[in-house]
């Protein structure tokens, strides 16, 4: 186990950016447009004022079907165009700035995932939401990751993370779990998976059929601790910074630039 956290540190930057180019092959572009209508369907649901989507991997976004009007997008690595710049293990925006995050198979690749969960709790408001997308360990998909995660090929190399351990892990720091919806029935092929005659497995599941899926969409909402006062939901929020820039917190700055 120390072994996989050990590469993932050294690499996860570069790991976020390479999935991207997976997810413009035939296979991977197929996922992302499952992914995306999970996402914004999702996104339509919530509400607030400060969204952030961290390290997409997708060649399109969801955020056009969210009804929170500040939208952020921290890339991979600063890719291109990015809003801000920053780490999934520090954020670059204050505490208690946000209503919804949005985590792209950000966990698979993290060297430290309960870090990221806690950087996720300090940033989100009461009542916030958290939104990730997270690979199946279990199913087709589990057996290629142990097949080819070896190898070093992504997205096999991710240690995909199970619903039951992650809603136990959310539910630890404070997490109701909302939702949790399965994504992608199709085998993970190149050559079968993006194949339109594939699609008879989303049928299939569709139907209530027991096909694993590749990956899950689950959503989960930070409960409000105590009797803490809430600021009225009608009243604009503060900005994330003077100036209407976002930058990182003095907890971001305690642990250093990543």
């Amino acid at each position: 186990m120390q072994k996989d956290r050990s590469h993932l540190a050294d690499s996860e930057p570069a790991t976020l950016a390479r999935l991207s180019h997976w997810y413009g092959t035939p296979l991977g572009n197929a996922l992302e447009l499952t992914e995306l209508e999970a996402v914004r369907d999702a996104l339509g649901t919530l509400f607030g004022f400060h969204l952030l989507l961290v390290s997409p991997p997708w060649q399109g976004s969801p955020l056009d079907a969210s009804r929170i009007s500040n939208r952020w997008v921290m890339p991979p690595a600063g890719g291109g165009g990015a809003s801000l710049v920053g780490s999934a293990l520090a954020l670059p925006v204050v505490t208690d700035s946000l209503d919804a995050i949005v985590l792209p198979h950000t966990l698979e690749y993290a060297a430290r995932p309960h870090e990221v969960l806690r950087e996720v709790d300090r940033c989100l408001v009461p009542e916030g939401h958290v939104l990730i997308l997270g690979f199946n360990p279990y199913g087709l998909w589990g057996l290629w990751r142990l097949l080819y995660g070896w190898r070093r090929r992504l997205p096999w190399t991710g240690r995909f993370i199970s619903q039951i351990r992650l809603r136990d892990w959310l539910a630890l720091l404070g997490f109701d779990t909302v939702s949790c919806r399965p994504v992608f029935f199709r085998p993970p092929s190149q050559r079968l998976g993006a194949w339109p005659p594939m699609q008879v497995f989303d049928r299939l599941a569709s139907r209530g059929w027991p096909v694993p899926a590749a990956a899950y969409q689950l959503v989960a909402r930070k409960r409000v601790v105590g009797m803490t006062p809430l600021r009225p939901r009608w009243r604009p929020r503060r900005s994330l910074l003077a100036g209407g820039l976002i930058s990182p917190s003095s907890r971001s700055h305690s642990r250093g630039q990543l």
